[in-house]
């Protein structure tokens, strides 16, 4: 941790300079673009490098096995995600066979192999960061949360039961109002205020991360 506060302190102590030096130094706008698109690209570089570190906290080398329904590697139990997630198609091709398979799938094809895992211990829980240092998911648990009731625009957020919902900006890629348009995700839901909807996705401080609406994909 102590090596992340160090990082970040190094890129503020970088933009710092590079701001000094365009307002003190007569430097054109050309020169300041190219040093602030410098800033970023070192900034990006430090996020990258403390993130993949902090994910490869625990690392182990085993036996993949199946037992009872959890995946375990020397005896410790693993957290490969949630129902949603392991019905999900695998963005990488975990075991090896050649196709993109089901989450589920591809650990089924890893299973009594030899493995690296990496991720976070918590307690007895590996949460599953890379398998064979391939990127796998975020080491952590979200699990899928459903509400259903009366779409409200309050102050131009959107409620349901007093839930506020996080939703993705831009185009929808669904018409989930189901009027024959394609709009925008708040003119989809504008379509549907006043109405009784399900939604689903994740929750996060107190807020709903949404995922379906109407059963319809929503990101």
């Amino acid at each position: 941790m102590k090596r992340m506060y160090i990082a970040l302190a190094l890129a503020g102590v970088i933009a710092f300079a590079v701001l000094a030096d365009a307002g003190m130094g007569g430097t054109n706008v050309k020169e300041i673009r190219e040093k602030m698109g410098k800033l970023l690209r070192l900034k990006r570089h430090i996020r990258e490098h403390i993130w993949n570190n902090a994910l490869n906290q625990t690392r182990e080398e085993g036996i993949l096995e199946y037992v009872n329904g959890s995946y375990y590697i020397n005896g410790i139990e693993l957290y490969v995600g949630n129902e949603w997630f392991m019905n999900s198609i695998a963005r990488s091709d975990y075991d090896g066979d050649g196709e993109y398979e089901y989450v589920w799938q591809e650990l089924e094809g890893l299973v009594n192999t030899e493995v690296v895992i990496n991720g976070i211990l918590k307690g007895d829980v590996l949460y599953v960061s890379h398998i064979n240092g391939i990127w796998y998911r975020i080491p952590k648990q979200a699990e899928i949360e459903e509400i259903e009731g009366i779409l409200e625009n309050i102050n131009g957020s959107y409620y349901i039961n007093g839930t506020e919902l996080m939703i993705k900006r831009g185009f929808s890629k669904s018409d989930i109002d189901r009027d024959g348009s394609l709009e925008r995700m708040t003119e989809e839901l504008n379509g549907l205020l006043g109405e009784e909807i399900k939604v689903d996705g994740i929750m996060h401080d107190g807020k709903m991360v949404v995922i379906h609406i109407n059963n319809i994909w929503a990101r």
